[in-house]
């Protein structure tokens, strides 16, 4: 069971001025990789991310799937979002609750405010970090779950594919083949590792 990464993103319900989400921050493990890897896996996943907070409706709790991996995305009315991303067997329960509380406490920690900057991890929150090793053991975040235990059975979530919530046609292949805000060798590094099946392992 695994994290992968933990995100906040302002969108724009809260900044019509905005036109794609911006990562107020972001927390991606990459511990496993080369210290050459790093950066390139974490540009792919902040596209990822800034993908599915795009794609989710205010007041939305969704899940995504792709290539073996669980994108757990929360948008709140007030113009924020939390997206965690886990392997498959990581419980849904628990991805939900922690991003319940990391939203709850990055609104309380900045008074309801957020940076209008339009760039990414423009606010410090040592808590993401935290939680992103503290919650690799599911057991570790048991109390936010049986706090969140009622809220999960009554809320509806969404279930579907990165694919399927883009636009008609569409493909994450394409988008990461037309952004502006990853890097040749980003590019060239997800298509190699999408030939070689290791996608999943760079998420």
């Amino acid at each position: 069971m695994k994290i992968h990464a933990l995100s906040i993103s302002r969108w724009k319900h809260a900044d019509a001025s905005i036109k794609e989400p911006v990562h107020l921050c972001y927390a991606v493990d990459v511990s496993q990789l080369s210290f050459f890897q790093r950066g390139t896996v974490k540009e792919i996943t902040a596209l990822v991310l800034r993908t599915c907070v795009a794609k989710t409706n205010p007041g939305d709790y969704q899940r995504l799937e792709h290539e073996g991996n669980y994108i757990y995305i929360i948008c709140r009315h007030n113009g924020i979002s939390g997206v965690c991303i886990t392997d498959s067997e990581y419980p849904q329960r628990v991805a939900f609750a922690i991003i319940t509380k990391l939203l709850d406490d990055f609104t309380e920690a900045n008074n309801g405010k957020w940076s209008e900057d339009k760039n990414d991890n423009c606010m410090s929150f040592p808590d993401l970090e935290q939680a992103l090793v503290k919650y690799q053991d599911p057991a570790e975040a048991d109390k936010i779950t049986k706090i969140q235990r009622e809220l999960e059975e009554t809320k509806q979530v969404l279930y579907n594919t990165i694919d399927a919530v883009l636009a008609r046609g569409e493909k994450l292949d394409d988008l990461i083949d037309k952004s502006d805000s990853l890097s040749l060798q980003s590019k060239k590094f997800y298509k190699t590792a999408k030939k070689h099946n290791q996608c999943c392992e760079i998420m």
